[in-house]
């Protein structure tokens, strides 16, 4: 065959709109305003052409440019054109050493099989992070000038993809980055929809060319200064306006040689109806024209895919090397193959389509009975799209049993990668596929697991019974067997059937028991004992616990004992707090040792929370941190959103803020369930700043998706405006907050919220009601599912000796108010709340005539006062006054004084005495240094001696440098 001159058109004709579009995108990308564009059209309306003149453009501008594209045999491959993308813009080189990607380290891995590490988070954290990965690590090629990520044909995307470039419309636009994407119209609609309505996002639709366009691009492509007028007519005519069907228009016209170039182009004769008029006839013309070798090599190489590896050719077409690389010189002369790096493709994705249409069914059947055979030797372990590749040519040989298992390999491949998206698509065609055969075991077993793990236990329960009864056979290993039951367990647990998962775990039981102990009894006994604990049997659930606790750690099962330790800390927390945290200790050290960075997390978690109940938050933070390190950024908002209700309880105004915001970026970032709390805390941190302007509009957005959520109510009146009424000092209103928020309490779930100022409630009612608070103490005292709260009966104690106060049951009353004092002072962490109300009791104790009130309005009043809450701190003067104690001095000094000693009256001027006697100054010197004289400096000293009850100055010194740190 004589190569045909080339007619594509060398320019973009007709996109000037599109390419504007695409120009300022990259230009304000390079300014720091990243964001998404997606390149909407039909098949052949030019969009990878625009995509191509965009990443030139870039290029020209110095970005880093790294593109990737969807294939349609590549939907089981979750992040496939992403992988693709970064494994280009890093090939050969090892994942960046930068402080940009500390924690993201196995998530970057699901991304570049070649970066994963060892620790990698378990995939229940949110795929989201995923996402935060790649926007972090195009943050890190972007350092320099900015960079242009290209992702081809979203149409096919997987649903990990999809969602990812929703992420970047997001994540970008502080970024220097643009997403350029390119998708059909029919394809990935509900992405294209959501983007569509997205400010940050822009969808640049394609339309037809007009006749004029059509023109210049035929001028264009012939390379002349005009083109004969017939030709350009017939291509208007039969175009529709699509640049790609006008190429291969004039390709089918030089090809079949009605159109010439003899030192012009001219045509040789009418242009009938018989010359092709669309891509299908216009490629068959010219396949035609071919030698049948090379026929069957452009046809071996569609079986393949639009991109193909052209070594495998030979062994499809049943021909030598030679006759290959012959074949696709012609092919790529005759524009149907183009040259794509060190492999090949074919020049659009119709262009493949049209071939393939053109073979037989028994044709297609044998080319891909050859290619299947030919992907496996040349790829053993069919690494990534190969796995895929080579189950779409096994179903196209017929041999649908191949296909399942290898779509089977590609889900569990996916559900290893925490795409469980893609995995539930995937297996859904391999059970297809499957059917009754003897692959419907291995995809059905597969689906359990992936819907178990996706939050659908019914779904997995569904399939599960009659898989577990179908595998009730010797010729099913018993390990097998009991694998699926402990799935099947879970899944019931999950869905709150207990009895079906006591059915299930009995089955397992029997299973393990008739084969012998094995190494899943520990599985077994550890879902038993969820069961146990989740009946409250508990001493089933300790029982079984510590029996899974022994089997797995002899029999090697770590995680099987990080799980089983803490259920064993839950069973015993109630009696023992330092055993329950003894047990989350020993399960966190375990999973250090065996680098499972998911159960560490959990255990460090639950010993934070154990701790926070007795005033500690330093779990709180090293959690965090070490969640942090793990790139487990779901468990750091969590910790966050703790330490802003920790912050909130203490009146720590600008720690609430600090976290609180901090996790509401989060939760907007990565889509969590925490944003409602989240922005519940960021309007309790304002009310504390008594900014009610910040404070309603983080209150609008908690209500946005539920406005009538009784969990979030309850603590918006509780928490919110409670704390704005404390913080004004208007009592009238807080108790108007308090009962309204015991309306939504009552109907709310009792296993959302303690809603801790309940306490707050409870002392009122105790102080103010007819009844003298018992019914109030009695709905308290009711609250069976806070028993470990001892924060509770502490307080209840203070209700208790208010209300015997008003009986005139003075002794008896301050007996309880020094139990319930004594109980109290060691839940620190809510400082704020505790001194206020301590401050209502004693002011009761002051109405009623009982007691010593000036023993807490002291600490009270340093605490305010220093904190700034002037209004409160007024109030406990009053008191004090009241109270016949001695009103506290600031003093004239320098030295800002803190709550703990302003508690025992020091003033400023007496702490800058205090830091020079630390010093070792004599009265002389401090009276030099102060500009004092001498006699005042022993006044102050005395009065140091008086207030700390310490006779010396060395003891003196010694007491202050202690209290400090």
């Amino acid at each position: 065959m004589v190569a045909a001159r080339s007619v594509l058109c060398p320019v973009v004709v007709g996109r000037e709109r599109e390419l504007d579009v695409l120009g300022r995108g990259i230009d304000e990308a390079a300014a720091g305003n990243g964001g998404v564009v997606v390149i909407v059209g039909e098949a052949g309306a030019g969009k990878s052409r625009l995509a191509r003149e965009s990443l030139a453009r870039a290029e020209h501008a110095g970005l880093a440019m790294l593109s990737g594209r969807s294939v349609p045999e590549g939907a089981s491959v979750p992040y496939r054109p992403l992988t693709e993308a970064f494994l280009g813009a890093f090939r050969g080189g090892g994942r960046p050493a930068t402080p940009d990607l500390a924690g993201f380290e196995g998530h970057l891995g699901r991304l570049v099989p070649a970066w994963r590490v060892t620790t990698e988070v378990g995939i229940d954290e949110s795929p989201v992070v995923v996402n935060e990965a790649a926007v972090r690590l195009l943050g890190v090629l972007a350092r320099r000038s900015g960079a242009v990520l290209l992702i081809e044909d979203l149409h096919w995307a997987d649903v990990e993809t999809l969602a990812m470039v929703e992420y970047f419309a997001d994540a970008l636009v502080d970024q220097r980055v643009l997403c350029i994407a390119t998708a059909r119209l029919d394809g990935a609609v509900d992405t294209l929809a959501r983007l569509r309505r997205h400010p940050s996002a822009i969808v640049a639709e394609l339309s037809a060319l007009t006749s004029d366009e059509i023109e210049r691009l035929v001028v264009a492509a012939l390379g002349e200064a005009s083109a004969p007028a017939d030709v350009v007519e017939f291509v208007v005519s039969h175009s529709d306006g699509n640049p790609f069907l006008a190429e291969e228009l004039l390709a089918g016209l030089v090809s079949s040689q009605v159109l010439v170039h003899d030192g012009g182009w001219a045509t040789t004769g009418a242009l009938t109806p018989s010359v092709p008029t669309d891509v299908s006839r216009s490629i068959r013309t010219r396949m035609a024209t071919f030698e049948p070798s090379t026929r069957r090599v452009v046809q071996a190489a569609a079986v393949l895919g639009r991109r193909f590896d052209w070594n495998l050719i030979p062994a499809v077409a049943d021909v030598d090397g030679r006759t290959t690389v012959d074949a696709l010189r012609e092919a790529v002369d005759a524009q149907l193959v183009e040259v794509d790096g060190q492999d090949f493709r074919f020049r659009h994705v119709l262009t493949r389509e049209a071939v393939l249409a053109d073979l037989l069914p028994p044709e297609r059947r044998e080319l891909a009975r050859r290619a299947w055979p030919a992907v496996e030797n040349a790829h053993p372990d069919l690494p990534g799209p190969w796995c895929e590749l080579a189950a779409e040519l096994a179903e196209q040989a017929g041999d649908h049993v191949v296909a399942s298992e290898r779509l089977v390999e590609s889900s569990r491949r996916a559900l290893r990668a925490g795409a469980l998206a893609t995995a539930e698509a995937t297996i859904g065609r391999a059970r297809a596929l499957a059917a009754d055969s003897s692959a419907g075991l291995d995809a059905d077993e597969c689906f359990v697991q992936i819907a178990s793990q996706s939050g659908k236990p019914l779904d997995a329960i569904a399939v599960g019974r009659p898989l577990a009864d179908r595998m009730d056979t010797d010729e099913v290993d018993a390990e097998r067997r009991v694998g699926l039951l402990i799935v099947l367990a879970r899944s019931a647990i999950a869905a709150g059937d207990l009895e079906t998962a006591a059915d299930f775990t009995d089955r397992a039981r029997l299973l393990v028991e008739n084969a012998g102990p094995g190494a899943l009894i520990a599985d077994v006994e550890a879902v038993a004992a969820h069961v146990a604990l989740d009946t409250d049997d508990l001493t089933t659930a300790e029982q079984v616990a510590r029996a899974a606790v022994e089997h797995a750690t002899t029999g090697g099962r770590p995680a099987v004992a990080c799980e089983a330790l803490e259920v064993l800390g839950r069973v015993i927390r109630t009696r023992s707090p330092e055993q329950a945290i003894a047990a989350f200790e020993r399960a966190a050290g375990i999973a250090e040792a065996n680098d499972l960075a998911e159960w560490q997390l959990r255990a460090r978690q639950e010993i934070a929370l154990e701790r926070w109940i007795d005033g500690d938050t330093t779990g709180l933070w090293e959690t965090r941190d070490l969640a942090a390190r793990h790139g487990a950024m779901v468990t750091v908002a969590v910790m966050d959103l703790s330490l802003a209700d920790i912050a909130l309880a203490a009146f720590d105004r600008e720690r609430c803020l600090e976290r609180a915001q901090s996790c509401v970026d989060a939760s907007r970032r990565y889509g969590l369930a925490t944003l409602q709390v989240a922005e519940l805390w960021l309007a309790g941190a304002h009310a504390l700043r008594d900014d009610t302007e910040s404070m309603d509009a983080a209150v609008t957005r908690a209500l946005e998706r539920d406005p009538d959520d009784p969990r979030i109510l309850g603590d918006l009146w509780g928490r919110v405006h409670a704390t704005r009424s404390i913080v004004r000092d208007d009592r009238e209103q807080l108790r108007i907050d308090l009962d309204r928020m015991m309306e939504y309490v009552a109907v709310a779930p009792v296993t959302t919220s303690i809603y801790p100022n309940r306490l707050l409630w409870v002392i009122l009612h105790s102080i103010d009601d007819d009844d003298l608070g018992v019914s109030a103490q009695a709905e308290l005292q009711g609250l069976t599912h806070l028993q470990w709260w001892d924060t509770l009966d502490a307080v209840l104690d203070l209700a208790r000796a208010v209300t015997l106060g008003r009986q005139g049951r003075g002794h008896d009353a301050s007996e309880l108010v020094r139990t319930g004092l004594a109980r109290s002072r060691q839940y620190v962490a809510a400082l704020g709340t505790a001194h206020y109300i301590n401050l209502m009791v004693a002011e009761a104790q002051l109405r009623d005539g009982w007691g010593e009130p000036g023993t807490v309005l002291r600490p009270a009043e340093a605490f305010f006062a220093t904190a700034g809450f002037d209004a409160i701190a007024r109030r406990c003067r009053i008191a004090m006054g009241r109270a016949g104690e001695k009103m506290p001095r600031r003093g004239r000094g320098s030295s800002p004084v803190p709550e703990h000693l302003r508690s025992v009256g020091i003033t400023s001027r007496e702490l800058d005495v205090l830091h020079l006697i630390v010093e070792g100054c004599s009265n002389r010197e401090i009276a030099g240094r102060l500009h004092l004289s001498p006699k005042t400096v022993e006044r102050h000293v005395s009065s140091l001696f008086d207030r700390t009850g310490i006779r010396n100055r060395a003891d003196l010194a010694t007491w202050v440098v202690r209290i400090t740190d």
